[in-house]
């Protein structure tokens, strides 16, 4: 399925992205499993959606208030603001699509939780719901007490997950860039990229140096990390979770939440304009991204990742960007379609653009545009290796950003 006249406006921003060494079937930097999920998930929307809202409404509040809990790791009153936008981005999903109105609540946990019996079903009319947009809640505070242009660790503990993921997925990490002449009261575009396999640290990419941008890197949970408590055992430690092999509720929907949370309490960034972006399994995490957050990320460019069989149902609303490289066509180990191809598709009528492509170039990618939608999908199929598109997203991504229309 691939075609759609096309119909944009403006634009706006968020990158995840991330670059999966050789994980098991998607190298990147690094080592890990990339892989993409499939056909089969259309066949469990309806499941999905019938189940949600009652599983999402028992999980929203606490999953609101454990943001603030996690981001007090890292500093207390970024953790306390984390809590009301965790609370916010529930409320914003709760608009959402068919099964949306408990699934979407919670902004992290709810979803999850709501579509545990949703494998697969990410397919449907596609409603937006009600993104958050302005000046984040530091937006006219003091600059924090940190290098300006220069990467940052940050530690969290992330709550509000299954307990099937509490022993390995609770400590985690992330890196934010504060761009050069940072303005605190001018609300920044957000960059969240996922790297491949195997980092463990602040990494560089295609967006750093950028004085227009606020970036957060995204890092995964190394073998060390998860110890024994990999889930599903079949995974890739040192890759994002919600990889080639995952689960509906995977905890980097929570991780996404409050890290975001912990970033708007602490820098002025611009809530209509969250990016995520990444290369390899960092391409993985975005279209999961893309699917579970749609209703909190306005659009995504991916490089060499899928789509996951075993994921929840999506919010709707996001941009979408496939950079396919090896992962056009890819298979899960239980033989599920889960490859970028399938999430073209999937996110074309999720959204609920045209099927005839208008073929464009996207700065320095030639790309088939399917549009007449708010939240156009791009295939630009720049080359079949490993992470061919990797050299594209800042550049293609961002100008494909630029043309969505605000909402």
């Amino acid at each position: 399925m691939q075609q759609r006249g096309i119909a944009f406006g403006s634009f706006v921003l968020l990158v995840i992205a991330g670059s999966l060494s050789a994980c098991a079937g998607g190298g990147s930097n690094h080592t890990g499993t990339a892989g993409a999920t499939g056909a089969a998930g259309n066949s469990s929307g309806a499941a999905g959606a019938a189940t949600t809202g009652a599983a999402g409404a028992s999980a929203t509040g606490a999953a609101g208030d454990s943001s603030g809990a996690a981001g007090s790791v890292t500093t207390g009153a970024a953790g306390n603001t984390s809590g009301a936008a965790g609370s916010a981005t529930g409320a914003a999903g709760s608009v959402t699509g068919a099964a949306g109105s408990a699934s979407g609540a919670a902004g992290s946990a709810t979803g999850a939780a709501g579509s545990t019996t949703g494998v697969g079903g990410t397919t449907g009319t596609g409603g937006t719901g009600a993104r958050p947009s302005g000046p984040s809640a530091a937006c006219g505070k003091e600059v924090p007490n940190e290098p300006i242009g220069s990467s940052v660790l940050h530690m969290i503990d992330i709550s509000g997950m299954a307990q099937a993921y509490v022993a390995g997925y609770t400590h985690r990490k992330y890196c934010t860039t504060i761009p050069k002449n940072y303005d605190p009261t001018k609300p920044y575009p957000v960059i969240f990229y996922g790297p491949g396999c195997g980092a463990t640290n602040c990494e560089g990419d295609g967006f750093t140096g950028r004085s227009d941008i606020f970036l957060v890197q995204a890092i995964a949970q190394s073998g060390t990390d998860l110890g024994g408590n990999i889930v599903p055992k079949n995974g890739s430690p040192g890759c994002f979770q919600a990889g080639k092999e995952s689960n509906v509720d995977s905890p980097e929907a929570q991780y996404f939440d409050q890290v975001m949370d912990q970033v708007e309490s602490k820098y002025c960034t611009d809530r209509g304009k969250i990016f995520a972006t990444g290369t390899s399994s960092g391409a993985w995490l975005s279209n999961f991204l893309a699917c579970a957050r749609g209703n909190r990320i306005r659009g995504t460019a991916s490089d060499s990742g899928g789509i996951q069989f075993n994921r929840p149902t999506c919010t709707g609303g996001a941009a979408v960007m496939e950079l396919p490289g090896d992962s056009a066509m890819s298979q899960d180990q239980e033989k599920h379609e889960i490859g970028a191809a399938l999430a073209r598709d999937m996110f074309i009528q999720l959204n609920g653009c045209s099927t005839t492509a208008t073929t464009m170039m996207l700065a320095n990618a030639s790309c088939q545009v399917y549009g007449n939608c708010k939240s156009p999908v791009a295939w630009c199929n720049v080359g079949g290796s490993h992470q061919s598109g990797q050299g594209y997203l800042s550049t293609a991504g961002w100008a494909f950003w630029n043309m969505l229309a605000p909402e």
